[in-house]
């Protein structure tokens, strides 16, 4: 079938630039550079590019960066080795090619409506193998877009391409990507359709259809076969599609990319990835791990240090937020345990016996026209505007969607007497009932802290509509019950002793998702039309409603722990 068109369009989603940590107060070193050279293309355009070689003379492998955030910029923040927590690879070993992505900046004369990105980086790779200062090995790097083009070049498969590290971004493009249990991401498509990207095609495909069946069908993962080192974050935009990525490439990529490719999740959200402070919450653990992470793995492929310790590590190396540790794992996902189960009741309580639970109706009112509003999670929202609204991401305290609203409920369990470990994607089974025809609601598990602080810990929310197939919406009848399942963002939390386990349900969480007007439309994004929806949550032993979380805790684990490999690996 034909390239659709919205596939240049899509590859700069998400454009916030994660770059490496760097002290503000600190001095560019000054380092041997080639500016503004031109890089020839196939079809006789050119790509600006700024070259960084070490002092001393030689021939080196070679970091490719190609970005459509102005390589000038991306220079600037390049990381300084005499800076802890900034050192990703050995400037005196390494050059970097910074390139401005055709049609930006520099490489703005070279704008082609018919242009691959992936050949472009095809030809930019083999034009650096082919110079005096290369010895013709060539690793990718980069986040978000900057991750995009490096699958896509990727599977041009140019001869000196050795290896990747795509940082929070996954390969291809889903429904799942622009939209959750139905509902349009609008945060997300927001922020990209500021940058000046019409996703008018994104928005006329509301439901899970044959065109995102064919969209999902033009990704070609078999002719991925170079080691990749994949980077994403517990609070990324993408985490749930850098996980299918993963899983992906070890299913069906080449015979190296299958055996080599790796996954990194660490307590990151999209914009601060390997920054100590995240949301509310600071991880001195994670501080500036993807860049050592990185910097192992280019030794190891691009220069030959085979002693570094590489081959030791676990295919996940993943943290374990609550806990504060990393740990790794072999495959993703895993079967959990058990599945530790708590059932709604009344009086806002959570209870894990079944025959415990109190029969519960309780109702509050939705209005589309003051939702509830997003406080962090996986979220980028207009970062660059003064005017717009400030939206934070990561484990954000969330009282303040409680405090002087009565559109939500709140159900807390008990305090734990040991941690409960969470690993995977948590499910909150809902039996629900509207006096609108359609709705939507929504779900935000916290761990509630000694404190009295609630941490977001992953959220979601479903479309009553779309609550049996994403592909067709069938309305309800107002006043009935109807089992609703709310599928949330994957996570790995520990629940830890003396903390509660809480969920917050609503109907909006706005601006990360878009507002439910509660009419039968299945295109709601330019709707006038507002309805105040009555929506009720209800639950007994016959029919309860519950939270189910896949459980990974030390009762239910075999003993012995990480492998061995693991724990010295941990230990470097």
């Amino acid at each position: 079938m034909k390239e659709l068109p919205i596939v240049l369009i899509l590859l700069l989603i998400a454009v916030v630039v994660a770059l490496p940590a760097v002290a503000a107060e600190r001095q560019i070193v000054v380092r041997p550079s080639m500016d503004g050279v031109r890089i020839p293309l196939r079809d006789g355009k050119a790509l600006a590019a700024d070259i960084y070689l070490p002092q001393r003379q030689g021939k080196f492998p070679t970091i490719l960066i190609i970005t459509p955030y102005n390589r000038k910029l991306m220079g600037a923040a390049l990381p300084d080795p005499k800076l802890k927590g900034t050192l990703f690879f050995d400037r005196e070993e390494y050059a970097i090619a910074i390139v401005d992505w055709r049609g930006f900046f520099g490489s703005k004369d070279a704008r082609s409506s018919g242009a691959k990105p992936g050949k472009d980086g095809y030809d930019v790779v083999e034009w650096i193998a082919a110079q005096p200062w290369s010895n013709g090995r060539v690793g990718m790097w980069g986040p978000s877009a900057l991750g995009k083009i490096q699958f896509y070049t990727a599977i041009e498969n140019p001869p000196h391409l050795v290896c990747g590290v795509p940082m929070v971004s996954e390969f291809g493009y889903s429904y799942g990507q622009f939209f959750h249990g139905g509902v349009l991401k609008k945060a997300y498509v927001d922020t990209v359709t500021r940058v000046g990207f019409n996703l008018d095609r994104v928005k006329s495909h509301p439901t899970d259809d044959r065109f995102w069946k064919a969209v999902a069908e033009m990704k070609q993962t078999s002719r991925i076969d170079i080691p990749l080192l994949l980077i994403s974050g517990w609070y990324d935009l993408y985490t749930d599609g850098v996980l299918s990525t993963w899983r992906d490439i070890r299913t069906n990529g080449g015979p190296r990319a299958r055996e080599n490719v790796r996954l990194l999740i660490g307590p990151w959200d999209h914009s601060h990835t390997g920054k100590l402070k995240q949301g509310d919450l600071e991880f001195p653990n994670a501080e500036g791990y993807d860049l050592v992470e990185a910097r192992r793995f280019f030794d190891y492929w691009l220069r030959d240090r085979k002693d570094n310790g590489w081959q030791e590590r676990p295919r996940i190396l993943y943290y374990l937020l609550g806990a504060d540790t990393w740990q790794g794992l072999a495959s993703w996902p895993q079967q959990p345990d058990i599945e530790y189960a708590c059932y709604l009741s009344n009086g806002g309580t959570l209870t894990d016996r079944l025959e415990s639970i109190a029969p519960l109706k309780e109702c509050y009112l939705y209005d589309p026209s003051n939702p509830s509003p997003t406080i962090g999670g996986m979220t980028v929202y207009k970062f660059w505007d003064p005017t717009a609204p400030k939206v934070s991401s990561g484990p954000k305290d969330q009282r303040p969607v409680m405090q002087g609203r009565s559109d939500y409920l709140l159900f807390t369990g008990k305090v734990l007497d040991a941690p409960r470990e969470v690993r995977g994607n948590p499910l909150v089974d809902l039996f629900i009932s509207s006096d609108r025809v359609d709705t939507d609601f929504a779900v935000r598990l916290c761990d509630i802290y000694p404190d009295g602080r609630y941490i977001l810990v992953t959220d979601g929310i479903q479309r009553v509509s779309l609550r049996m197939d994403g592909a067709r919406p069938e309305y309800i009848t107002p006043g009935n019950i109807y089992r609703l399942t709310v599928k949330l963002s994957v996570t790995a939390w520990s629940f830890q002793k003396g903390h509660r386990i809480g969920i917050i349900i609503t109907s909006s969480n706005y601006p990360r998702f878009a507002v439910n007007p509660n009419l039968d439309r299945p295109r709601l994004f330019a709707t006038s039309r507002l309805f105040v929806a009555r929506n009720c949550v209800w639950s007994d032993s016959g029919n309860p409603s519950a939270l189910r979380l896949p459980d990974f805790s030390e009762a239910g684990r075999p003993a012995g722990g990480p492998p061995a490999t693991v724990k010295r690996f941990l230990a470097n």
